[in-house]
Protein backbone atom coordinates (compact mmCIF):
# COMPACT_ATOMS: atom_id res chain seq x y z
CA UNK A 1 0.00 0.00 0.00
CA UNK A 2 2.90 2.34 0.62
CA UNK A 3 5.95 3.47 -1.25
CA UNK A 4 8.45 5.13 1.08
CA UNK A 5 5.60 6.01 3.42
CA UNK A 6 3.37 7.33 0.61
CA UNK A 7 -0.04 5.87 -0.15
CA UNK A 8 0.04 5.90 -3.92
CA UNK A 9 -3.72 6.20 -4.43
CA UNK A 10 -3.79 9.29 -2.21
CA UNK A 11 -0.73 10.74 -3.97
CA UNK A 12 -2.28 10.20 -7.38
CA UNK A 13 -5.72 11.51 -6.47
CA UNK A 14 -4.51 14.72 -4.89
CA UNK A 15 -2.56 15.46 -8.06
CA UNK A 16 -5.67 14.75 -10.13
CA UNK A 17 -7.74 16.92 -7.76
CA UNK A 18 -5.43 19.90 -8.34
CA UNK A 19 -5.47 19.32 -12.09
CA UNK A 20 -9.27 19.21 -12.13
CA UNK A 21 -9.40 22.60 -10.42
CA UNK A 22 -6.96 23.98 -13.00
CA UNK A 23 -9.09 22.57 -15.83
CA UNK A 24 -12.15 24.14 -14.21
CA UNK A 25 -10.55 27.59 -14.15
CA UNK A 26 -9.12 27.36 -17.69
CA UNK A 27 -12.24 25.88 -19.27
CA UNK A 28 -13.19 29.22 -20.88
CA UNK A 29 -10.49 28.64 -23.54
CA UNK A 30 -12.38 25.56 -24.68
CA UNK A 31 -15.67 27.46 -24.56
CA UNK A 32 -14.20 29.88 -27.12
CA UNK A 33 -13.97 27.11 -29.73
CA UNK A 34 -17.74 27.13 -30.19
CA UNK A 35 -19.76 29.25 -27.73
CA UNK A 36 -22.93 27.36 -28.65
CA UNK A 37 -21.40 24.06 -27.53
CA UNK A 38 -19.41 25.40 -24.52
CA UNK A 39 -17.00 22.46 -24.61
CA UNK A 40 -15.11 23.66 -21.52
CA UNK A 41 -18.26 23.75 -19.40
CA UNK A 42 -19.34 20.37 -20.73
CA UNK A 43 -16.04 18.73 -19.79
CA UNK A 44 -14.88 20.61 -16.69
CA UNK A 45 -17.78 22.50 -15.11
CA UNK A 46 -17.61 19.93 -12.31
CA UNK A 47 -13.83 20.17 -11.98
CA UNK A 48 -14.18 22.14 -8.75
CA UNK A 49 -14.95 18.83 -7.01
CA UNK A 50 -11.17 18.72 -6.53
CA UNK A 51 -11.65 21.00 -3.51
CA UNK A 52 -13.91 18.47 -1.77
CA UNK A 53 -11.48 15.70 -2.65
CA UNK A 54 -8.67 17.75 -1.08
CA UNK A 55 -10.63 18.21 2.15
CA UNK A 56 -11.29 14.50 2.54
CA UNK A 57 -7.67 13.67 1.73
CA UNK A 58 -6.55 16.17 4.40
CA UNK A 59 -8.67 14.43 7.03
CA UNK A 60 -7.15 11.09 6.07
CA UNK A 61 -3.55 12.27 5.76
CA UNK A 62 -3.33 14.04 9.11
CA UNK A 63 -4.46 10.85 10.84
CA UNK A 64 -1.98 8.82 8.82
CA UNK A 65 0.87 11.26 9.49
CA UNK A 66 0.31 11.08 13.27
CA UNK A 67 -0.11 7.29 13.47
CA UNK A 68 3.09 6.81 15.50
CA UNK A 69 3.37 8.01 19.08
CA UNK A 70 5.88 10.77 19.72
CA UNK A 71 7.10 12.62 22.78
CA UNK A 72 5.97 15.96 21.36
CA UNK A 73 3.18 15.09 18.92
CA UNK A 74 1.55 18.52 18.92
CA UNK A 75 4.80 20.37 18.22
CA UNK A 76 5.76 18.00 15.40
CA UNK A 77 2.31 18.07 13.81
CA UNK A 78 1.93 21.85 14.10
CA UNK A 79 5.38 22.52 12.65
CA UNK A 80 4.80 20.18 9.72
CA UNK A 81 1.46 21.80 8.90
CA UNK A 82 2.84 25.33 9.26
CA UNK A 83 5.85 24.76 7.01
CA UNK A 84 3.69 22.84 4.55
CA UNK A 85 1.10 25.60 4.16
CA UNK A 86 2.32 29.05 5.12
CA UNK A 87 5.60 29.72 3.24
CA UNK A 88 4.13 29.02 -0.19
CA UNK A 89 0.84 30.70 0.69
CA UNK A 90 2.52 33.89 1.95
CA UNK A 91 4.86 34.13 -1.05
CA UNK A 92 1.97 33.51 -3.47
CA UNK A 93 -0.09 36.21 -1.77
CA UNK A 94 2.82 38.65 -1.89
CA UNK A 95 3.35 38.01 -5.60
CA UNK A 96 -0.35 38.41 -6.25
CA UNK A 97 -0.45 41.67 -4.30
CA UNK A 98 2.59 43.11 -6.06
CA UNK A 99 1.35 42.13 -9.50
CA UNK A 100 -2.35 42.88 -9.19
CA UNK A 101 -2.76 44.79 -5.92
CA UNK A 102 -5.33 44.23 -3.23
CA UNK A 103 -7.29 46.72 -1.23
CA UNK A 104 -7.30 47.69 2.43
CA UNK A 105 -8.51 45.22 5.01
CA UNK A 106 -8.79 42.39 2.47
CA UNK A 107 -5.00 42.24 2.20
CA UNK A 108 -4.47 41.82 5.94
CA UNK A 109 -7.28 39.25 6.21
CA UNK A 110 -5.87 37.28 3.30
CA UNK A 111 -2.57 36.59 5.04
CA UNK A 112 -4.15 35.19 8.23
CA UNK A 113 -5.95 33.74 6.18
CA UNK A 114 -9.58 34.74 6.63
CA UNK A 115 -12.31 34.99 4.03
CA UNK A 116 -12.98 38.41 2.60
CA UNK A 117 -16.54 38.95 3.86
CA UNK A 118 -18.63 36.75 6.15
CA UNK A 119 -21.79 38.56 5.15
CA UNK A 120 -21.44 36.86 1.75
CA UNK A 121 -22.91 33.43 1.04
CA UNK A 122 -20.97 30.35 2.10
CA UNK A 123 -18.89 28.38 1.64
CA UNK A 124 -16.75 31.03 -0.09
CA UNK A 125 -17.60 34.06 2.10
CA UNK A 126 -16.23 36.45 -0.50
CA UNK A 127 -13.19 34.22 -1.24
CA UNK A 128 -9.71 35.66 -0.56
CA UNK A 129 -7.40 38.13 -2.27
CA UNK A 130 -5.84 35.03 -3.90
CA UNK A 131 -9.04 33.13 -4.52
CA UNK A 132 -7.94 29.48 -3.86
CA UNK A 133 -6.84 30.46 -0.34
CA UNK A 134 -10.51 30.40 0.73
CA UNK A 135 -10.12 26.64 1.19
CA UNK A 136 -7.02 26.99 3.39
CA UNK A 137 -9.11 28.80 5.99
CA UNK A 138 -11.09 25.60 6.43
CA UNK A 139 -7.95 23.47 6.37
CA UNK A 140 -6.25 25.47 9.11
CA UNK A 141 -9.42 25.49 11.22
CA UNK A 142 -9.60 21.72 10.92
CA UNK A 143 -5.96 21.40 11.95
CA UNK A 144 -6.65 23.50 15.05
CA UNK A 145 -9.42 21.10 16.07
CA UNK A 146 -7.23 18.11 15.33
CA UNK A 147 -4.50 19.57 17.54
CA UNK A 148 -6.99 19.65 20.41
CA UNK A 149 -7.74 15.96 19.88
CA UNK A 150 -4.03 15.21 19.65
CA UNK A 151 -3.29 16.98 22.94
CA UNK A 152 -6.10 15.15 24.71
CA UNK A 153 -5.00 11.71 23.47
CA UNK A 154 -2.78 10.72 20.59
CA UNK A 155 -4.22 7.23 20.54
CA UNK A 156 -7.82 8.45 20.45
CA UNK A 157 -7.18 11.63 18.44
CA UNK A 158 -9.39 10.41 15.61
CA UNK A 159 -12.53 9.84 17.66
CA UNK A 160 -11.99 12.97 19.74
CA UNK A 161 -11.55 15.20 16.68
CA UNK A 162 -14.49 13.60 14.90
CA UNK A 163 -16.72 14.12 17.94
CA UNK A 164 -15.49 17.68 18.45
CA UNK A 165 -16.24 18.69 14.86
CA UNK A 166 -19.70 17.13 14.89
CA UNK A 167 -20.57 18.69 18.24
CA UNK A 168 -19.41 22.19 17.31
CA UNK A 169 -21.10 22.02 13.91
CA UNK A 170 -24.42 20.87 15.36
CA UNK A 171 -24.32 23.31 18.27
CA UNK A 172 -23.51 26.31 16.08
CA UNK A 173 -26.06 25.33 13.46
CA UNK A 174 -28.78 25.07 16.12
CA UNK A 175 -27.72 28.41 17.60
CA UNK A 176 -27.62 30.22 14.26
CA UNK A 177 -30.44 28.55 12.37
CA UNK A 178 -32.68 26.90 14.98
CA UNK A 179 -32.02 23.74 13.00
CA UNK A 180 -29.31 21.98 11.06
CA UNK A 181 -28.65 22.86 7.42
CA UNK A 182 -26.33 20.60 5.44
CA UNK A 183 -26.13 22.78 2.32
CA UNK A 184 -22.79 24.58 2.11
CA UNK A 185 -24.44 27.40 0.12
CA UNK A 186 -26.21 29.12 2.99
CA UNK A 187 -26.17 32.66 4.31
CA UNK A 188 -24.47 33.39 7.57
CA UNK A 189 -26.58 35.61 9.82
CA UNK A 190 -24.43 36.12 12.91
CA UNK A 191 -22.95 39.60 13.37
CA UNK A 192 -20.77 40.21 16.38
CA UNK A 193 -17.20 40.27 17.57
CA UNK A 194 -14.75 40.43 14.65
CA UNK A 195 -12.73 37.56 16.13
CA UNK A 196 -15.72 35.33 16.89
CA UNK A 197 -17.53 35.87 13.60
CA UNK A 198 -15.05 33.93 11.40
CA UNK A 199 -14.88 31.06 13.88
CA UNK A 200 -18.66 30.80 13.99
CA UNK A 201 -18.96 30.91 10.20
CA UNK A 202 -16.27 28.32 9.50
CA UNK A 203 -17.19 25.79 12.17
CA UNK A 204 -20.90 26.00 11.33
CA UNK A 205 -20.21 25.46 7.61
CA UNK A 206 -21.02 21.95 6.34
CA UNK A 207 -17.66 22.04 4.54
CA UNK A 208 -15.98 21.22 7.85
CA UNK A 209 -17.78 17.86 7.85
CA UNK A 210 -15.80 16.71 4.82
CA UNK A 211 -12.72 16.40 7.02
CA UNK A 212 -14.76 13.95 9.09
CA UNK A 213 -15.13 11.86 5.95
CA UNK A 214 -11.36 11.70 5.77
CA UNK A 215 -11.02 10.66 9.42
CA UNK A 216 -13.71 8.00 8.98
CA UNK A 217 -11.96 6.76 5.83
CA UNK A 218 -8.71 6.35 7.73
CA UNK A 219 -10.47 4.46 10.54
CA UNK A 220 -12.06 2.13 7.99
CA UNK A 221 -8.82 1.47 6.16
CA UNK A 222 -6.71 0.67 9.23
CA UNK A 223 -9.40 -1.78 10.33
CA UNK A 224 -9.40 -3.79 7.09
CA UNK A 225 -8.45 -7.43 7.70
CA UNK A 226 -6.27 -9.53 5.44
CA UNK A 227 -8.25 -11.49 2.88
CA UNK A 228 -7.64 -14.69 0.94
CA UNK A 229 -6.88 -14.81 -2.76
CA UNK A 230 -10.32 -16.26 -3.37
CA UNK A 231 -12.03 -13.42 -1.55
CA UNK A 232 -9.84 -10.91 -3.37
CA UNK A 233 -11.03 -12.20 -6.75
CA UNK A 234 -14.60 -11.51 -5.69
CA UNK A 235 -13.81 -8.22 -3.98
CA UNK A 236 -11.65 -6.63 -6.68
CA UNK A 237 -14.43 -6.09 -9.25
CA UNK A 238 -16.53 -4.45 -6.54
CA UNK A 239 -13.72 -2.03 -5.65
CA UNK A 240 -13.07 -1.21 -9.31
CA UNK A 241 -16.79 -0.74 -9.89
CA UNK A 242 -16.96 1.64 -6.93
CA UNK A 243 -14.03 3.67 -8.30
CA UNK A 244 -15.60 3.96 -11.75
CA UNK A 245 -19.07 4.77 -10.42
CA UNK A 246 -17.89 7.40 -7.95
CA UNK A 247 -15.64 9.02 -10.59
CA UNK A 248 -18.65 9.26 -12.90
CA UNK A 249 -20.79 10.71 -10.11
CA UNK A 250 -18.24 13.49 -9.57
CA UNK A 251 -19.27 14.73 -13.04
CA UNK A 252 -22.97 14.05 -12.55
CA UNK A 253 -25.47 16.88 -11.99
CA UNK A 254 -26.94 14.73 -9.22
CA UNK A 255 -24.06 15.68 -6.88
CA UNK A 256 -23.06 19.03 -8.35
CA UNK A 257 -21.67 21.52 -5.84
CA UNK A 258 -19.50 21.70 -2.74
CA UNK A 259 -20.53 20.05 0.49
CA UNK A 260 -20.77 16.71 2.31
CA UNK A 261 -23.98 15.66 0.55
CA UNK A 262 -22.91 16.90 -2.87
CA UNK A 263 -19.41 16.30 -4.25
CA UNK A 264 -18.38 15.04 -0.83
CA UNK A 265 -20.28 11.77 -1.35
CA UNK A 266 -18.69 10.60 -4.63
CA UNK A 267 -15.27 11.91 -3.52
CA UNK A 268 -15.47 9.81 -0.35
CA UNK A 269 -16.49 6.73 -2.33
CA UNK A 270 -13.74 7.33 -4.89
CA UNK A 271 -11.10 7.48 -2.18
CA UNK A 272 -12.56 4.48 -0.39
CA UNK A 273 -12.53 2.36 -3.52
CA UNK A 274 -9.00 3.43 -4.50
CA UNK A 275 -7.45 2.93 -1.06
CA UNK A 276 -9.17 -0.42 -0.48
CA UNK A 277 -8.07 -1.67 -3.90
CA UNK A 278 -4.49 -0.60 -3.19
CA UNK A 279 -4.61 -2.21 0.24
CA UNK A 280 -5.41 -5.63 -1.21
CA UNK A 281 -3.65 -5.50 -4.57
CA UNK A 282 -1.17 -2.68 -4.69
CA UNK A 283 -1.12 -0.31 -7.66
CA UNK A 284 1.60 0.46 -10.21
CA UNK A 285 4.03 3.34 -9.81
CA UNK A 286 3.57 6.15 -12.30
CA UNK A 287 6.27 8.81 -12.13
CA UNK A 288 4.11 11.50 -13.71
CA UNK A 289 1.30 10.92 -11.21
CA UNK A 290 3.78 11.01 -8.32
CA UNK A 291 5.13 14.24 -9.73
CA UNK A 292 1.64 15.68 -10.07
CA UNK A 293 0.86 14.69 -6.48
CA UNK A 294 4.06 16.32 -5.26
CA UNK A 295 3.29 19.65 -6.90
CA UNK A 296 -0.48 19.54 -6.22
CA UNK A 297 -0.45 22.22 -3.51
CA UNK A 298 1.83 24.49 -5.55
CA UNK A 299 -0.31 23.94 -8.64
CA UNK A 300 -3.51 24.68 -6.72
CA UNK A 301 -2.20 27.98 -5.34
CA UNK A 302 -0.15 29.36 -8.22
CA UNK A 303 -2.33 28.61 -11.25
CA UNK A 304 -4.49 31.63 -10.41
CA UNK A 305 -1.38 33.80 -10.80
CA UNK A 306 -1.02 32.39 -14.30
CA UNK A 307 -4.66 33.13 -15.13
CA UNK A 308 -4.35 36.72 -13.96
CA UNK A 309 -0.99 37.26 -15.68
CA UNK A 310 -2.22 35.89 -19.01
CA UNK A 311 -5.24 38.19 -18.88
CA UNK A 312 -3.40 41.29 -17.68
CA UNK A 313 -0.37 41.02 -19.95
CA UNK A 314 -2.14 39.26 -22.85
CA UNK A 315 0.31 36.34 -22.85
CA UNK A 316 -1.40 34.25 -25.52
CA UNK A 317 1.19 34.16 -28.35
CA UNK A 318 -1.70 34.16 -30.79
CA UNK A 319 -3.08 30.90 -29.40
CA UNK A 320 -6.73 30.19 -28.83
CA UNK A 321 -9.06 27.27 -28.22
CA UNK A 322 -7.43 23.94 -27.42
CA UNK A 323 -3.91 25.28 -28.06
CA UNK A 324 -4.44 28.12 -25.56
CA UNK A 325 -5.91 25.67 -23.02
CA UNK A 326 -2.93 23.31 -23.32
CA UNK A 327 -0.44 26.20 -23.16
CA UNK A 328 -2.05 27.66 -20.00
CA UNK A 329 -2.20 24.27 -18.28
CA UNK A 330 1.39 23.36 -19.14
CA UNK A 331 2.62 26.80 -18.06
CA UNK A 332 0.78 26.37 -14.75
CA UNK A 333 2.36 22.94 -14.21
CA UNK A 334 5.81 24.36 -15.02
CA UNK A 335 5.45 27.27 -12.59
CA UNK A 336 4.06 24.90 -9.94
CA UNK A 337 7.05 22.58 -10.36
CA UNK A 338 9.37 25.56 -9.92
CA UNK A 339 7.45 26.74 -6.83
CA UNK A 340 7.59 23.24 -5.38
CA UNK A 341 11.33 22.97 -5.91
CA UNK A 342 12.28 26.47 -4.72
CA UNK A 343 9.74 27.05 -1.95
CA UNK A 344 7.63 24.08 -0.89
CA UNK A 345 10.25 21.33 -0.79
CA UNK A 346 12.80 23.62 0.88
CA UNK A 347 10.27 24.64 3.52
CA UNK A 348 9.56 20.98 4.23
CA UNK A 349 13.29 20.30 4.52
CA UNK A 350 13.75 23.21 6.95
CA UNK A 351 10.95 21.74 9.05
CA UNK A 352 12.57 18.30 9.07
CA UNK A 353 15.89 19.77 10.09
CA UNK A 354 14.33 21.71 12.96
CA UNK A 355 12.40 18.66 14.14
CA UNK A 356 15.49 16.47 14.00
CA UNK A 357 17.37 19.02 16.08
CA UNK A 358 14.53 19.18 18.60
CA UNK A 359 14.18 15.40 18.78
CA UNK A 360 17.87 14.61 18.93
CA UNK A 361 18.24 11.70 21.29
CA UNK A 362 14.45 11.28 21.57
CA UNK A 363 13.41 8.74 18.91
CA UNK A 364 9.83 7.81 18.07
CA UNK A 365 8.31 4.94 19.97
CA UNK A 366 5.11 2.97 19.92
CA UNK A 367 2.98 1.55 17.11
CA UNK A 368 0.43 2.81 14.61
CA UNK A 369 -2.91 3.87 16.04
Amino acid sequence: MKNNGVIKSIQYLRGIAALMVVFFHFRYYLNDINPDVALGDTLFQNGAFGVDLFFIISGFIICYATRYHEERPLLACAMKRFFRIYPLMVISLLIFYLMFRGEGDAVFRSFIPLHADYSEKGPFFGYNMLSPVWTLTYEISFYALFFVGLVMSQRHRKVITLSLILFLFAALQLFLNNGIKISAYTDYDYVGNALIEPVMAILSSPMILEFCYGIALYMICVSLPDISDRTRKIFNPLAIGLILLSAALCFSPLFYGHGPLRWGVPCFLLLLGAIVYERFNGIPSFKWLFFLGNISYSLYLTHILIIKAIRKYDIHFGLDGIAAFVFAVMLSIGIAALAYRLIESRSIQVCRTLLNDLKAGRPQFGAPA
